[in-house]
């Protein structure tokens, strides 16, 4: 179950570009930043692509919100709406579970000829458990949500020049250099890159891109 772990790595992947997209005491235009805002992306296409050509034929959705605290003293932070990813995670450990035995009784008739009932007998003589609870097992020991949520937290500070919005992670030191290009049009927070930037720099992950939209909270 390795590929199973590279959810982990998926996902602190997307945490960390959107931790330091934009990283510079704020200006008047960065007062509208003040607030909670939210992203929300579907990484369905992400895993899709990281768990290869056995997987092909499989889709469920595995939805994020991503929120960020922008504070009056220049500190953020970034954090994941729990609740909303738990429930979205499990559907989707659901649906990979599923789709896994059945993948795995495939296996056991094209390679050994046995039967799903064989299979079964197989597996729980081997492990004193079912295909689907052997399964499940495994997916557990490959990730743990809870730690999972807490890794994908960050805090820092935050500042702005103009339009341009600068982060940086932790006690590190803004860099001038690398920064987003942000509007607030009401409830509405758009970030995109900097004009000149590498386009190909646009795509964060499969299925979440720049511009960038976040939801006032």
């Amino acid at each position: 179950m390795k590929k199973l772990t590279k959810l982990t790595v998926l996902l602190l992947a997307l945490v960390m570009v959107l931790s330091l997209c934009a990283c510079g005491g704020s200006d008047n235009a960065g007062k509208a930043l003040i607030g909670t805002w939210g992203l929300e992306c579907d990484l369905a296409d992400a895993m899709a692509e990281e768990l290869g050509s056995d997987y092909e034929d499989f889709h469920a959705p595995l939805k994020l919100t991503i929120l960020f605290d922008f504070n009056e003293d220049g500190s953020y932070k970034m954090y994941i709406e729990e609740g909303s990813f738990t429930d979205s995670f499990n559907s989707w450990m659901d649906a990979f579970i599923v789709y896994s035995v059945d993948m795995m009784y495939d296996v056991f008739e094209d390679s050994y000829g046995l039967s799903k009932e064989d299979a079964d007998a197989l597996v729980l003589e081997s492990y004193g458990m079912s295909m689907e609870e052997y399964m499940r097992e495994e997916m557990s020991a490959a990730i743990d949500i809870n730690d999972l949520v807490r890794e994908m937290e960050s805090s820092g500070t935050y500042e702005t020049k103009g339009d341009k919005l600068y982060l940086a992670e932790g006690s590190s030191k803004i860099d001038p250099s690398y920064y987003d290009i942000f509007t607030v049009n009401g409830n509405k927070l758009t970030l995109e890159l900097p004009e000149g930037a590498d386009p190909s720099e646009a795509e964060i992950v499969p299925g979440l891109s720049y511009p960038l939209e976040l939801d006032k909270r």
